[in-house]
């Protein structure tokens, strides 16, 4: 047989079984090519290990490809895709900061090698750098689905920036829907009217996910004599995905499906509103609603920003958050609920501390269990000060970065340079149950421009104030409209100063914070955070009244 056709059929084979995922047939054409292309053979060695989630065997196969191939920058690639795999994120970066020229770098690694270190620096709190990683990822790509995942990484980053105006974050946004152009929309039916209006709902963290504790109030209760419930799950389902299927009318796994073909299912069902979940967040639906498989489309909830997309009509905000200056960054028409943008259901019925930790411990604990990527220079600059504010309080921090290994080191080093008193730092690793570890703490601090999230819910629920600092964003105001809800507008700052202010003041009244500690639950649950009726009620009137509009022409088509 002709060598090069040989070649060829050995590769066609081997790259066959990788795509099947069958590694083990995969291995053993790796062995016959290694006869006719041993660096390509070695490169494989460590690939597959890497695709099987193996670091040991991805460290014991780098050596030989090291051999082979030490300067190619698909060898670095791997190199630092190992070094990642180990959670060694500062000499990930390292590594692959060696392959800065981009001209000597194939687009098909180019993209593999920007996206290693967008999420290195991610992991690392270098949120601009991880910004503009994700972005030449994104330039780089050698497929629109692959450019749309790397653009969301790149939305996403930019929410850890300080400095960007309303029309800044709407333009880049924006850039979104150019990797869309010319997607044919599917042509719309009508509602035929009498029957009940079908919703959907579509994201891929129908699962124990933090978005489900803000979506439950949607997909359980809801009225049926009205409304038909659609779940489009487009990822791996759990045990919470058993029980929530149960609740809706429909439930639809789209998982591992194409955007154009998971679209026609949800066109076929006839949804006339379709909700996505998810916006620029991980494995996200947004190449789903492109193709417009619901004549109405919103996006909201489980993300805080524009999605960018022109097949997105609406994005779901409050009246606390939203002003025409916030509506300025986003591409899609704002719905303005009269109370909160969403409904907080834990995941579990955590009992309340017995005890605040400073009647324990003799001291104040301030604390927050944000992603330390949220953690910026300018916030660990803020917390340096409300511990010499206060000088006898604590400092509890509880990440994932913290869970050992080199970038912990980096962390701690970054903390000790911004001047905190390491002392009186505490650092926990991550940990699935986690809430009963506010006992622990006596005030939460929000993290800006970006801010917590669930943990702020978490911290609220668990009975803990949280001092947090208003932005000029939707995102960054979600700590404001906590806040607001709950009745404790006093404990949100409008400039770095009165964050300092607010949190040493509250850690000097011991009694008033005793007193959050007892009654903050209470008043979270008596609050429209967790009224779950009000909630279901609002939703229901908005989504009639976008329906009305659409069916009276003003609307999309």
């Amino acid at each position: 047989m002709n060598p090069m056709k040989q070649l060829d059929d050995l590769r066609a084979y081997l790259y066959g079984c990788l795509e099947r995922r069958d590694f083990a047939a995969a291995m053993t054409a790796v062995g016959e090519l290694a006869r006719l292309c041993p660096a390509e053979a070695a490169g494989l060695r460590v690939s597959i290990a890497v695709e099987q989630g193996d670091a040991a065997a991805a460290r014991a196969a780098l050596p030989g490809l090291l051999a082979l191939a030490p300067e190619e920058p698909y060898t670095v690639f791997l190199t630092a895709r190992v070094l990642f795999m180990e959670l060694r994120y500062v000499s990930a970066r390292k590594v692959l900061d060696t392959l800065r020229e981009p001209e000597r770098i194939a687009p098909v690694y180019r993209e593999k090698i920007e996206n290693l270190r967008g999420q290195c620096c991610r992991i690392l709190g270098r949120s601009r750098e991880a910004a503009e990683s994700y972005l030449a990822a994104a330039c780089s790509s050698s497929t629109r689905e692959l450019a749309a995942m790397e653009y969301s990484n790149y939305l996403f980053n930019l929410h850890y920036l300080t400095g960007l105006t309303a029309a800044q974050r709407r333009q880049a946004a924006a850039g979104y829907q150019k990797l869309f152009e010319g997607v044919e929309a599917f042509r719309q039916h009508r509602h035929q009217a009498g029957n009940r209006l079908r919703i959907g709902y579509i994201s891929p963290d129908f699962r124990h996910h933090v978005v489900l504790c803000f979506c439950y109030a949607l997909l359980t209760g809801y009225d049926r004599t009205r409304f038909e419930v659609y779940a489009y799950m487009t990822g791996p389902e759990d045990q919470d995905s058993q029980l929530l299927r149960r609740h809706v009318d429909s439930w639809r796994s789209l998982q591992g499906m194409t955007a154009a073909d998971a679209a026609a299912v949800i066109y076929e069902d006839g949804v006339d509103i379709l909700i996505d979940l998810s916006g620029h967040t991980r494995n996200n639906a947004l190449p789903v609603l492109a193709f417009r498989p619901a004549p109405v489309q919103v996006s909201g909830i489980g993300y805080f920003a524009s999605t960018g997309l022109a097949a997105v009509d609406y994005f779901i905000g409050d009246a606390c958050l939203d002003d025409e200056t916030v509506s300025a960054e986003f591409t899609e028409k704002l719905l303005i609920l009269p109370h909160s943008h969403f409904c907080y259901h834990p995941f579990e019925e955590t009992p309340l501390p017995r005890e605040s930790a400073f009647l324990r411990n003799g001291y104040v604990t301030f604390g927050s269990f944000n992603h330390f990527a949220k953690v910026s220079d300018a916030v660990l600059e803020v917390w340096r000060q409300i511990l010499t504010a206060v000088p006898d309080s604590h400092l509890l921090l509880k990440a994932s970065i913290f869970d050992g290994g080199e970038a912990e080191d980096y962390a701690r080093r970054r903390m000790e340079r911004a001047g905190l008193p390491m002392p009186r730092v505490e650092c926990r690793g991550i940990s699935r149950d986690y809430l009963a570890e506010y006992a622990d703490m006596d005030i939460a601090l929000d993290t800006f421009p970006y801010p917590g999230g669930g943990t702020s819910c978490d911290a609220l629920y668990m009975g803990r104030p949280l001092i947090t600092l208003t932005g000029d964003s939707h995102g960054s105001r979600f700590g404001k409209g906590l806040l607001h809800s709950v009745g404790l507008d006093e404990l949100c700052a409008d400039c770095p100063e009165a964050y300092v202010e607010r949190a040493a003041g509250l850690a000097r009244d011991k009694e008033l914070l005793h007193l959050l500690h007892i009654r903050l639950r209470a008043m979270m649950q008596a609050s429209p955070l967790m009224d779950e009726q009000q909630y279901r009620a609002e939703m229901a009137g908005l989504y009639e009244t976008i329906w009305h509009r659409y069916l009276t022409g003003g609307g999309s088509e």
